[in-house]
């Protein structure tokens, strides 16, 4: 047994019975040598076909490793994660050198470059570039390029958990009126009210909306490097029902952009390789307020997005915060007005209520007097 496998190999003797002792002390040796790990596969059978792909295993290195993992995933990851995964890999690069044989790694190794991403990353980030790096380990180790021990002990950092920290309805108002341009009022009024993703939000298209029904058909996302594709889950795809402050929104921006000429944009499919051409006109395009046309794209990118997000916290006073937390807005205030959890699940685009109860069941907790009160005012 070798690497979990049972391996033959011929010693081209006669099979008489002091040749078949002579094998089965050979056998032994072989297995004693593999059991103290001094087993070379080369040196004990030179001609054999599995000591040559042995010898190309054990030259292997980890540059090579992670070339042949990034080519097979290509197949079944987006471009955007393709580009972070060869991110993560050259960093990889600065504590490992990339001429090392994979076969060298020891956990150690995992242990040390985790601490070194860790010396200047935070422990979430961290956690990301080690689940690369297990993950084009944990191939290696399938395809026998490495030991699959390696891998164990290896553990993710704990992180602690971060609370929501949504606008306060006083808040947002003053968000909102520190807004020098409709449209960016309109564009953060929707984001409160529907919970959208930005990259949703800057690649809605009226096309998807229909007012008349009052509803929000979400197909559609912008990545960092400014290519579109489907939602980030299957569950993504879906259709939100517009609140009146979120229909108010869109009326008003309805007047400022519903005009503009369709824009032929290319979005990228689930399926390997897929694209479809579409005609849409943005519902919010930085083409409405440039000063200057030249080099003006149609849409939003994700870092004017939060330039602009934070001019208007510090403009308006309010405490400054992550962009995302207009999202997580929705959801404390669809909560606390005693919304059920699946609704509110269905409209951000979760699989089910139980990413709403993990992220918010806490923040809650503040509101139960609030929902007391209202259960004693519908059964008093």
């Amino acid at each position: 047994m070798y690497k979990g496998k049972r391996v033959r190999e011929s010693i081209s003797l006669e099979p008489t019975p002091k040749n078949i002792k002579q094998a089965a002390q050979r056998r032994a040796s072989v297995c004693y040598a593999i059991k103290s790990g001094n087993f070379v596969y080369s040196e004990w059978f030179p001609e054999s076909k599995r000591a040559r792909l042995e010898n190309q295993e054990a030259e292997m290195t980890l540059e090579t490793l992670f070339n042949k993992w990034i080519e097979v995933k290509s197949f079944e990851i987006t471009p955007a994660t393709l580009t972070n995964y060869k991110n993560r890999i050259s960093q990889t690069f600065l504590f490992w050198d990339k001429n090392r044989p994979v076969r060298s790694l020891k956990q150690q190794d995992l242990l040390e470059i985790r601490a070194f991403f860790l010396s200047t990353c935070s422990p979430g980030t961290t956690n990301t570039y080690m689940r690369t790096i297990k993950g084009a380990l944990g191939f290696a180790a399938n395809n026998g390029y490495c030991d699959e021990a390696i891998l164990r002990g290896v553990r993710e950092l704990k992180i602690d958990k971060k609370k929501p920290a949504p606008f306060s309805k006083s808040e947002f108002e003053k968000f909102i009126s520190s807004c020098r341009h409709r449209q960016d009022a309109n564009f953060w009024t929707l984001a409160v009210y529907t919970g959208m993703r930005h990259g949703e939000l800057a690649s809605l298209a009226w096309e998807d909306i229909d007012l008349k029904k009052g509803t929000i058909t979400v197909n559609r996302n912008i990545t960092l490097k400014g290519l579109f594709k489907l939602p980030k889950t299957k569950s993504g795809e879906r259709e939100i029902n517009l609140l009146e402050p979120a229909k108010r929104a869109l009326l008003d921006q309805f007047e400022l952009t519903s005009t503009y000429k369709p824009v032929l944009i290319e979005k990228h499919l689930r399926s390997y390789g897929s694209k479809i051409n579409e005609n849409i006109r943005p519902v919010f395009t930085p083409k409405l307020t440039a000063r200057h046309h030249g080099h003006m794209t149609d849409f939003y990118f994700f870092s004017s997005i939060n330039e602009k997000f934070k001019i208007c916290c510090a403009r308006s006073g309010v405490k400054d915060r992550n962009p995302y937390q207009t999202r997580h807005t929705f959801a404390c205030w669809m909560l606390s007005a005693g919304a059920n959890p699946t609704f509110i699940a269905k409209q951000m685009g979760h699989a089910s209520a139980k990413e709403v109860y993990n992220t918010y069941g806490d923040w809650v907790g503040d509101f139960t007097q609030g929902q007391v009160d209202l259960l004693n005012q519908i059964y008093s």
